[in-house]
């Protein structure tokens, strides 16, 4: 397999690969891992994916995240530092750990630049030809698709010339940008253009120590000198990334300079003029596009595939844009891995696109609300986001004889205008600053009124089962035991220690397997329930009292009874290679015919 994109999505599928015994090469057109962060938030499916491919792996996404102390919170003020607060989520509700019982693991605030570094090493430790099986500053230049296979063509960077690779398939995964679905004539569909930003990243420990006693993930700024988003990604390290709105074709990225960015910084800051001693340090500014949009297809004909990025693009406003790349490498590397080593028919790899593109649909749409749950704030400040766009419009529309220089002083005029209702207004003691503080408040401390964290069934409880009515994934409370969804995480007494049900399904692996969980069937075999030459499967027996069989698992909570009581004294569960359930019986021969069929259609109700 050659996967084209060595980000998260695609250095994820590479050690997946590996773990499934899968040769591959992985090209990424950067010469070195971007320090610039992005995306920041690990969900507990993702980390639940990293635990299965290394226990070590995810470990470090929680041992080198901030505390959750630091990160549970976001805040709505008129500045940083020195300013009024306007409101505060607790998006946690007072519990004292992110773990929920609907998991082994739990999600994390784990920055992309750091998370994208940590998963290269695993990439490369993995691979049977170590570092070479991630090839850097490798510009891919056409990905041509045959009978028998595909053909990458690269040019690689400081003398390298080209490289052509032969694989029988290709992964592409190079980003929401991506020059390669582009040429592939794959086109995607949402909305375009939802808002323009730039992005400037920064350190201060100033900025840092002035927080300690206000943490939080993200802090919503308002006043009259700057609208700004600020992303506390570690206040252990002081670095930043400020998120600025601006408004073209009137305004454009350029026009934001490291000073102009300074300036409004320290606004956001809330540092008085002339407190010259704290310090901060631009790092980096870029301009994107936040995108609502998938694309038409996830596959270019029978051997090339769309993951990540290059499938979809999210707003970030729920986190889900790295998460779902992940998730999709996870969908696709044991289906590639049955295909190429002979396990299952090609017709398997249909799956993937009719599996993850409709929760690509749900988690755009969610996206979607999510960042129109943001504008709900500016809204009730007296600062509704249609209004900067009318005037946008307004000062667009003016004779061309008037200069951009003149358009663009026109619209901060007037932008400046609305942003003064952030000063004394807002902050002073009259009606109408009072009543404004008022709904803020009340939407801070409404669960539905302004941006979560949390999906728990976006989360764990999405499900592979033939979309909606809508072409939206179905979701399910987390935990429930349903054809399609992820198997419940419940915790087992076995012979190597406690196991979530989750790790008894990535335990030992090798390449890809299914797992049956067998409640009741005390002396039933593997050779009962497969087929000679059939896909690789792994029975543990669930029991109701301790054991000293490795095959078996002590279901020492009761967790496991309570999921499959209402089947009877005797349960059989088929697990896929990915942890969704495929068959749920008490009929072995059931388990053979869905095991027969799991391996090159969707997963059906048996």
């Amino acid at each position: 397999v050659c996967v084209v994109g060595g980000g998260p999505t695609g250095l994820a599928l590479s050690a997946l690969l590996s773990r499934h015994g899968v040769a591959s090469a992985t090209l990424e057109r950067r010469d070195a891992p971007s320090t610039h962060p992005r995306a920041h938030f690990v969900n507990a499916r993702t980390m639940e994916v990293f635990r299965g491919v290394d226990g070590d792996l995810a470990r470090a996404c929680v041992d080198d995240a901030p505390a959750l102390a630091q990160w549970r919170w976001f805040r709505y003020a008129t500045s940083l530092t020195n300013g009024a607060a306007l409101g505060a989520v607790d998006q946690f509700d007072g519990a004292t750990t992110a773990r929920t019982k609907a998991s082994p693991t739990h999600s994390t605030h784990f920055s992309q630049h750091k998370l994208t570094r940590a998963l290269m090493r695993r990439a490369r430790e993995a691979h049977a030809e170590g570092a070479s099986g991630v090839i850097e500053d490798a510009r891919v230049e056409e990905v041509r698709a045959d009978a028998e296979g595909v053909t990458v063509r690269a040019e690689v960077g400081a003398g390298g010339g080209t490289l052509e690779i032969r694989a029988e398939y290709c992964v592409v995964a190079d980003g929401a940008n991506s020059e390669t679905r582009t040429r592939l004539g794959i086109a995607m569909r949402g909305k375009r253009d939802l808002q323009r930003l730039v992005n400037v990243h920064f350190k201060s420990r100033d900025l840092a120590n002035d927080l300690v006693d206000d943490p939080a993930m993200l802090y919503f700024v308002f006043n009259p000198d700057a609208v700004v988003v600020v992303v506390a990604h570690d206040l252990r390290e002081g670095e930043f990334v400020a998120q600025i709105p601006y408004l073209p074709p009137v305004q454009d990225a350029s026009d934001f300079t490291r000073a102009v960015c300074e300036r409004i910084l320290r606004s956001a800051i809330g540092w008085r003029d002339g407190e010259t001693s704290k310090k901060l340090e631009i790092l980096d500014v870029r301009a994107w596009t936040m995108s609502a949009e998938v694309s038409e297809t996830f596959r270019a004909g029978e051997r090339v595939f769309l993951a990540g990025d290059a499938a979809h693009r999210f707003p970030p406003s729920g986190g889900f844009g790295m998460n779902t790349g992940i998730q999709d490498a996870h969908n696709l590397a044991w289906k590639l891995a049955a295909v190429t080593r002979g396990l299952s028919s090609p017709k398997l790899l249909q799956t993937y696109e009719s599996e993850r593109r409709p929760v690509a649909l749900r988690n755009t749409a969610l996206s979607v609300e999510n960042f129109e749950a943001v504008l709900k704030i500016p809204t009730a400040l007296g600062l509704p986001p249609i209004a900067a766009n009318a005037l946008r419009d307004v000062v667009s529309g003016l004779p061309s004889v008037i200069p951009s220089s003149m358009r663009k002083t026109i619209l901060e005029a007037g932008l400046a205008v609305g942003r003064a209702q952030c000063g004394s207004l807002l902050t002073a003691d009259n009606p109408i600053g009072a009543a404004r503080r008022a709904a803020v408040k009340r939407m801070c401390d409404d669960p539905q009124g302004t941006l979560r964290l949390q999906f728990p069934k976006e989360d764990v409880g999405f499900s592979y089962e033939p979309a909606d009515a809508d072409g939206l994934a179905r979701l399910h409370e987390p935990g429930t035991l349903r054809v399609g969804v992820r198997v419940p995480h419940a915790w087992m007494q076995t012979t190597r220690g406690e196991l979530s049900t989750l790790d008894l399904v990535d335990e030992d692996v090798t390449g890809p397997r299914f797992t049956v969980f067998a409640r009741g069937f005390d002396d039933i075999q593997e050779d009962t329930l497969s087929e000679p030459g059939g896909f690789p499967m792994r029975l543990v027996r669930i029991v109701d009292s301790p054991t000293d069989s490795p095959s078996a698992a002590f279901d020492a909570y009761g967790a496991w009874f309570k999921k499959t009581n209402h089947l009877g004294t005797k349960s059989l569960v088929l697990v896929r290679p990915d942890a969704h359930v495929a068959c749920i019986t008490s009929d072995p021969s059931e388990v053979v015919v869905a095991l027969r069929e799991a391996s090159s259609s969707p997963a059906k109700n048996h």
